[in-house]
């Protein structure tokens, strides 16, 4: 018997989140409506966190928004009578466990957020599992007979079904029972019970436009009170309705008090002594209850329970009058037109070596070939409607993905077929050795759980072990594509994405705020209730997303230390890891600079400088060409914003600085052949106090040019208040006290960079030389300049430059100019 909590049941994101297979190998969902932007933000993370392969089957006239991953299976499916395809499934399993939940709501928003919905949770541990897990296995293997699907949707669905029957089945009873379209009507399956039908009572979203449906199950069952529960924004013919209610002998009609949309399907029927209730997909239509998929029926899926409390009548309700239904939204109900079969390209499958695409045609419309992104597909055979294309992709080709991981196919005939999905198959497939914490939460949240962020380091530690020196790509694969995969199958795509700077999908969202939209499965449209989730742009600023920065803001002083210790430690372990790995660490460390983890900026300049060593030391990697210039660029530029903010650097950073600017320079080019798309998804996040609000939009091509082309001591010049380098050689400064004092205060500040020139700008002119042992100035008198020299001075001259007098100079003489002057001083 399955309990009254589980009855009601929780939304598949709910279901995910509490990731009740903990080794899960499969995740299957089954939807008519789908959201593919909303399945990856509730579902995709929670299912690779777990190293779940996951499939998504869906009707493929009702896909609302496409995919913005390639790393998981989006099969469109059609079936083969025109009926809808509408079983809503979502299956979790490994070999040792399985969570099975079949309900009412699809696979967006409204479906799995904001809706009332049923679903109905079925759990299998131990040696054996329910019988209803073989049944559905049954099911799963018989469905490609019925639908038209891939090839790759056959072979996962097999895939499930094996795993749900690897173990025995239980035949205790009490069990649910399923019930399909496959072979019997629906409501054939429902039992009649021998005593006297009590009371039905039925809620749907939509009903058939003669109420036929409603009309046969009042037949069968032959109740003394039917209770009919219209949820707001219904599909029906109220006078239909109305007739079939007023052949039985007490009719009630009501609808929710709650302005939730009741997208529940439930059927229940009761007798003195038992009770049952038909669940699932099944709205009451003819479509959905009296036809079978053969005859043009719609696929559905339910379960038919004995419930020990009625579902329906726990429902806060007002009554209603059909012939008068106030505050009722009716919308007139319209049978779904079977489409036939026409040009579809299902989806572009992209594997190690080929790219295949699977069209679904009849003899006369299906193409020699397609092109995709360039590509020639050739047909390579035919199973029935369906036609499979394949290629061989050049190791350079690539699809190049916007907004959504979707691609345009053209034919041999001039035809295109837009928004076609695109899922790389091998990747898919793969399970994830050691998936990063960024599965399943975004960074923020890593960095504020000493779990997540010690279960970061230990997965950039297996991505250390992705070395590509040592990878050889087969013949004719494209490098990029296999690097990519490798580092996949080590840590999962979430932290892939994170070190190549391609995750450019909207932030990881919590609560209310990702369910945000409406969708509605019979063709209607409605807003979210009040009260509920809006978009993000619209929430208070402490409902946002947080960020890196507003998380380091709520980190204690001691937090923070340790934080900063943390990655420390990680910069100096990781200095011989391989780039893949290298460039995460690089990015994490900007990451966490820009958000203000540390306050001086002598402390993040001096972290950033080994980095960006480390970043020059390692080897490059030809597929990773773009983002290994792009990171350094950035890393350069936000290195030297460092030194721009310190009054006086270290002069030991300086000297190691440009060091390593020179040995960038020698690089110049390969710098230069970044591309802007990579330094731009690299710079995104980056700009805030740290750095500067306009640090993101800085040209950073441009701006690393101009630091590579400059010299230590015109940085050093630049951090000079009023001070100039003329000619490149000559330090101008303008007067304080005196001209003098400025001359004496600039060669102090310059103390690093021996027997640099400085003049003053204002009269008496006075240039002066200063090497650390001696110092030279000389001074304009008239028409010739008296030189003075002082020898031995220890102590430097800081003093002297903030007005202590001089002492008698070790020898003074005339000279024609200050380069005279200089010559004639001597070594």
């Amino acid at each position: 018997m399955t309990a009254w909590e589980d009855l009601r049941g929780a939304a598949p994101p709910a279901l995910l989140h509490d990731c009740p297979v903990a080794d899960a190998e499969e995740v299957l969902v089954l939807t008519y409506t789908c959201d593919l932007s909303f399945f990856e933000d509730v579902c995709l993370r929670e299912a690779q966190a777990v190293r779940a392969r996951t499939t998504i089957l869906f009707d493929a006239d009702r896909l609302t928004r496409g995919p913005r991953r390639t790393d998981y299976i989006a099969l469109p499916v059609i079936c083969r009578t025109g009926g809808a395809f509408h079983p809503k499934l979502v299956v979790i399993a490994s070999e040792a466990d399985a969570v099975v939940a079949i309900g009412s709501g699809n696979a967006t928003p409204s479906g799995w957020h904001h809706n009332a919905e049923v679903w109905t949770v079925l759990r299998g541990t131990g040696p054996t599992v329910p019988q209803t897990f073989h049944d559905l296995a049954d099911w799963l293997r018989r469905l490609p007979t019925a639908v038209w699907m891939e090839d790759l949707g056959r072979e996962r669905l097999d895939r499930v079904a094996d795993i749900l029957t690897c173990r025995p089945a239980e035949h205790a009873p009490g069990q649910p029972v399923l019930v399909t379209t496959a072979a019997r009507p629906i409501i054939e399956q429902l039992p009649v019970p021998k005593a006297p039908v009590t009371s039905l009572a039925i809620a749907a979203p939509f009903f058939d436009p003669r109420a036929e449906a409603l009309r046969r199950l009042v037949d069968r069952f032959g109740p003394a009170t039917l209770n009919l529960m219209l949820t707001q924004d219904v599909q029906c013919d109220p006078d239909t309705l109305a007739k079939v209610v007023k052949g039985v002998p007490t009719g009630l009609v009501t609808t929710p008090k709650s302005s939730r949309y009741h997208h529940a399907k439930i059927v229940e029927w009761r007798t003195p002594d038992q009770s049952w209730a038909l669940t699932g997909s099944a709205n009451c239509s003819m479509a959905a209850l009296v036809k079978t998929m053969a005859t043009g029926g719609n696929c559905e899926l339910g379960l038919l329970t004995g419930t020990p409390e009625a579902l329906i009548s726990a429902v806060p309700v007002h009554e209603l009058d059909l012939e008068r239904p106030t505050g009722l939204n009716v919308r007139e109900p319209d049978e779904r037109v079977p489409s036939g079969i026409s040009l579809r390209v299902l989806g572009v499958r992209l594997s190690t070596e080929r790219v295949e695409a699977t069209a679904l045609a009849d003899g006369r419309q299906a193409p020699t070939w397609l092109v995709v992104s360039g590509l020639r597909l050739d047909h390579e055979r035919s199973d029935g409607h369906l036609h499979l294309y394949a290629g061989i992709p050049s190791p350079d080709w690539s699809i190049a993905f916007g907004a959504t991981a979707t691609v345009h196919v053209a034919t041999d005939t001039g035809a295109e077929i837009r928004d076609v999905v695109v899922t790389d198959v091998t990747t898919a497939l793969s399970r994830i050795d050691r998936p990063s914490p960024l599965e399943q939460v975004s960074l923020p949240a890593v960095i504020v759980d000493q779990a997540h962020l010690t279960a970061l380091f230990e997965a950039l530690a297996h991505l250390a072990t992705v070395r590509p020196e040592r990878l050889a790509a087969p013949s004719g694969v494209s490098r990029r594509r296999y690097v990519e995969g490798r580092i996949n199958a080590a840590v999962g795509p979430a932290l892939l994405r994170f070190a190549l700077g391609l995750d450019r999908s909207r932030p990881s969202l919590t609560g209310d705020d990702i369910f945000d939209g409406s969708d509605d499965e019979d063709g209607g449209s409605r807003r979210a209730p009040q009260g509920q989730a809006t978009a993000v742009r619209d929430a208070a600023p402490s409902q946002r997303p947080e960020t890196v920065a507003t998380v380091l803001d709520t980190l204690t002083t001691g937090q923070r230390a340790r934080l900063r210790r943390e990655i420390g430690e990680l910069v100096d372990i990781s200095q011989d890891w391989p780039l893949p790995a290298k460039l995460a660490v690089s990015r994490l460390v900007l990451t966490l600079v820009a958000g203000g983890l540390w306050a001086d900026p002598a402390d993040w300049s001096d972290l950033l400088y080994w980095l960006m060593l480390q970043l020059w030391m390692t080897d490059q990697e030809e597929s990773l060409h773009d983002e290994h210039a792009a990171l350094a660029t950035i890393g350069l530029v936000a290195l030297r914003t460092g030194f721009d903010r310190q009054t006086e650097p270290d002069s030991e950073l300086v000297e190691r600085f440009e060091d390593l600017r020179q040995a960038y320079a020698e690089w110049t080019v390969w710098l230069a052949a970044a591309s802007e798309d990579a330094v731009r998804r690299y710079a995104t996040g980056l700009s805030g106090h740290t750095l500067g609000v306009l640090f993101g939009q800085t040209d950073f091509v441009s701006e690393l040019g101009w630091i590579l082309k400059r010299s230590a001591l015109q940085d050093a010049v630049d951090r000079l208040g009023g001070a100039r380098l003329d000619n490149g050689s000559v330090v101008r400064v303008t007067a304080g006290r005196t001209t003098r004092l400025a001359v004496l205060s600039a060669l102090d500040a310059l103390r690093d960079f021996p027997d640099t020139q400085v003049a003053s700008d204002a009269e008496p002119a006075v240039h002066g030389w200063w090497n650390g042992r001696r110092l030279i100035l000389t001074t304009r008198t008239g028409m010739t300049w008296r030189g003075e020299m002082w020898l031995h001075l220890m102590t430097g001259i800081a003093a002297y430059s903030r007005g202590t007098q001089l002492p008698r100079p070790d020898r003074r003489w005339t000279a024609s100019g200050p380069d005279d002057a200089f010559a004639s001083a001597g070594p």
